[in-house]
C-alpha cells in the first residue's frame, strides 16, 4: 500500500526506547508542516534531525512508556507501533453534515526482540532512518494541503500500540443502506380530532326544549342563527324583569333599543 511505510527491525530490549524515540523524531520532523528551526538529536551514534515540539515529544515519551510496559515487561517477542496521520473531511450523513477523520499515511513500525546477547553488527537504526527518509521524499505527494493555521487545522495524528492492519485501518468507511428512523406504534382513533370536530360541526344541530323566561321568542336552532337565538333569549328575559321592577326595567329597555315609556 503506498500510504504506508513499514519498518521492521530485529533489537536487543535494552535498545527499544533510544530506537523508538529516533524513530518517532524523524517521522514527525519529516512530516511536520510548521516552519521551524530543526534541531540535532545524537542517538546510538546517529544523528536525527527533528523539530521541536512540547507537545509530542511528550506525547512520544508518554506511548515509549507504554510500548515497553505492553511488551517488554510482559515478555513479549515482538512489539507494534504505529504513527497514523489523519485528515478531516467533511461526511455526509442522511440528516446532517458532520466531520471524520481520515487517514492519509501510517508509518507502522514492528521490533522484535533479540534477548540473548547481541553482537557488534551493523547499527539498525541507520536503515531504518535511510527507509524513512526516502519514503518521505517519494510520497511526498499523500500529505494533503493545510488548511486553518498552525494551532488548529485540518490534519492530526495518532500513535496507535498494537494498531490495526492497514487493510482495515484505510478501510474507507461505508453510508447506512437506508436512514435510521424513530419508529412506534400508530395512535389510536380519537373522537376529537380536527377532522370529526368539522364534520360534527357541519351536521345540523338538533333543537332543544325552549327553557327561557316567559315572553321569549323560540328561535330556530340552524348553526347560522343558533346565536342570535340566545342573544333574543337573553334580551327577552331582561325585558320580563324590567317589567316587573318599574324604572330600572325601563332603564334596561332603553338599553336595547325601546323607549322609557314602558312595554
Amino acid at each position: 500500500m503506498d500510504a504506508v511505510n513499514h519498518i521492521e527491525l530485529t533489537i536487543h530490549p535494552s535498545q527499544v526506547r533510544p530506537i523508538l524515540r529516533a524513530i518517532l523524531y524523524a517521522i514527525f520532523f519529516h512530516r511536520t508542516l510548521d516552519a521551524t528551526e530543526p534541531e540535532t538529536l545524537e542517538l546510538l551514534d546517529s544523528h536525527i534531525a527533528c523539530a521541536p515540539n512540547p507537545a509530542v515529544e511528550r506525547e512520544v515519551s508518554a506511548k515509549i512508556e507504554e510500548f515497553a510496559r505492553e511488551y517488554l515487561e510482559s515478555g513479549s517477542e515482538r512489539g507494534e507501533l504505529a504513527v497514523v496521520f489523519l485528515q478531516k473531511k467533511p461526511k455526509k450523513g442522511w440528516f446532517a453534515i458532520t466531520e471524520e477523520l481520515v487517514p492519509w499515511e501510517e508509518h507502522l513500525i514492528t521490533l522484535s526482540f533479540a534477548r540473548t546477547n547481541r553482537s557488534s553488527s551493523m547499527n539498525p537504526l541507520s536503515a531504518a532512518l535511510l527507509q524513512l527518509l526516502t519514503f518521505c521524499v517519494e510520497k511526498k505527494g499523500n500529505v494533503p494541503p493545510l488548511v486553518g493555521s498552525s494551532e488548529q487545522n485540518n490534519l492530526s495524528h495518532q500513535m496507535i500500540i498494537a494498531p490495526p492492519p492497514p487493510s482495515e485501518l484505510f478501510a474507507p468507511s461505508s453510508p447506512p443502506l437506508h436512514p435510521t428512523r424513530l419508529t412506534s406504534p400508530p395512535p389510536a382513533p380519537s373522537t376529537t380530532s380536527a377532522i370529526a370536530t368539522a364534520r360534527d360541526l357541519a351536521l345540523p344541530i338538533p333543537a332543544t326544549p325552549d327553557v327561557s323566561l316567559p315572553g321569549s321568542v323560540k328561535r330556530a336552532s340552524s348553526p347560522a342563527s343558533a346565536t342570535l337565538g340566545y342573544l333574543e333569549q337573553a334580551k327577552g328575559g331582561l325585558r320580563a324583569v324590567g317589567a316587573g321592577v318599574g324604572w330600572g326595567g325601563r332603564a334596561m329597555g332603553a338599553a336595547f333599543g325601546r323607549g322609557g315609556g314602558g312595554y
